[in-house]
């Protein structure tokens, strides 16, 4: 009899534990996220290690993460949301923000930021300009880069007896690109396009920023046709003499290889760059753009935001895993670019990249790609700007050809 009374006693408590472990279980809120596909397997191995860091400080919640390679994303993402299948939270790119959010199918989070730990001033200001939208805050900036930084070969310039510093402002650039172009060996000076891709917009943008401008003004109406934008467009066409032949239809990768290879003096690429650069035999330097005399360059920010969304019935658990993610002592371990909180992308590029004054400076200054729900065509009608300037049709025309279709968007 005693055995017995003991055997049920420890299967008393054996069920009882399985009990309470099923129901721990049944009581966890199953968060669903996802993210653009960082690698073959999904996510990169820091953002797998820091969402199992999520999960141990927060045990009540299982996160789920679904990866999705660029291309697919966007639409992948829309698809879902009108299906009401989608995920609790997600990243999207800065410029898809205006569109989700004009959608209704991200949440407003003012009243979450203001009751979070969460301030605007722990970002780049640029970044979090890019989610907002109509005096309304829509999500919470995750990582950035920006697409204006002057990688320059030191041996092309010394070569040219050119001192690389000269080219941070627009007149030195010019000054200095024809005793760095030489097409009979091979030698250009920069490497700029006009293909059909976002390459030349965010360029286009960068100068037009630079030089006091917008593409959209605050009433979202297009400003292409301001002296500013003009006088920066009328630049870049100019400064396309010194870049080589065909740009028209070149990739900003064959830009890259160009300069790889040691024929090309200036690359102009985000920072992500370096550590490529770090790989080869090229003696490289780097600088914050250009812009005109007695201005500061201003890069285009490129980079994600997390989102929560309206459908999801788990809103308080992705607020959560949004402050987790974008915290200062977990932003700078789980970005694949750098990170968009501003102490944690300091110790990143002090850690990490040559420069991080430098790179740190610029993207202070960075301005987000136009907020508007219809940016995909905007872009488009840019990058058909682009080719029609450079194809001969004069700069006031081309833009005044842009600003007419983008006003009808």
């Amino acid at each position: 009899m005693p055995k017995l009374k003991t055997l049920l006693a420890t299967s008393a408590l054996t069920m009882a534990g399985v009990l309470a472990v099923a129901s721990a279980a049944s009581a966890q809120t199953v968060l669903r996220f996802w993210d653009n596909q960082q690698t073959e397997s999904g996510l990169s191995k820091f953002q797998q290690e820091a969402v199992k860091r999520f999960e141990e400080e927060n045990p009540d919640i299982k996160v789920e993460v679904t990866t999705i390679p660029y291309p697919e994303y966007q639409q992948r993402l829309l698809t879902a949301v009108q299906a009401g299948n989608g995920p609790d939270v997600s990243t999207v790119d800065q410029i898809w923000n205006a569109a989700f959010a004009e959608a209704g199918a991200i949440v407003a989070v003012d009243d979450l930021v203001a009751g979070s730990s969460i301030s605007p001033e722990d970002f780049f200001p640029g970044a979090w300009e890019s989610v907002t939208y109509q005096g309304k805050t829509w999500g919470v900036p995750f990582n950035v880069d920006v697409w204006f930084f002057a990688f320059v070969n030191k041996a092309l310039f010394e070569e040219a007896g050119i001192d690389p510093a000269s080219i941070t402002t627009w007149e030195g650039l010019e000054a200095a690109a024809p005793a760095l172009t030489d097409p009979a060996n091979g030698r250009f000076a920069i490497g700029l396009t006009g293909n059909k891709s976002e390459y030349p917009v965010v360029m286009t943008n960068s100068m037009i920023y630079s030089n006091g401008g917008v593409v959209l003004d605050e009433n979202g109406k297009c400003a292409l046709t301001s002296p500013e934008a003009i006088e920066a467009l009328e630049y870049y066409k100019r400064m396309t003499q010194y870049a080589p032949s065909g740009i028209l239809n070149a990739a900003n990768e064959q830009m890259r290889e160009l300069f790889l290879n040691g024929t090309l003096a200036i690359e102009l690429w985000p920072a992500l760059e370096q550590p490529a650069l770090d790989s080869s035999n090229i003696d490289w330097d780097l600088y914050a753009g250009f812009a005109p005399e007695g201005k500061t360059p201003v890069g285009t920010f490129g980079g994600w935001n997390l989102v929560v969304y309206e459908s999801s019935p788990n809103k308080e658990a992705a607020w959560k895993f949004i402050e987790f993610m974008t915290r200062e002592d977990v932003n700078g371990d789980v970005v694949d670019l750098i990170p968009a909180n501003v102490k944690a992308a300091s110790a990143f590029l002090e850690e990490n990249r040559r420069k991080p004054d430098v790179i740190l400076e610029h993207l202070n200054n960075a301005k987000p790609r136009p907020l508007s729900p219809q940016y995909l065509q905007v872009s488009e009608i840019q990058q058909n700007m682009v080719q029609q300037m450079l194809s001969g049709t004069p700069v006031e025309e081309a833009a005044a050809a842009a600003c007419e279709a983008i006003d009808n968007l």
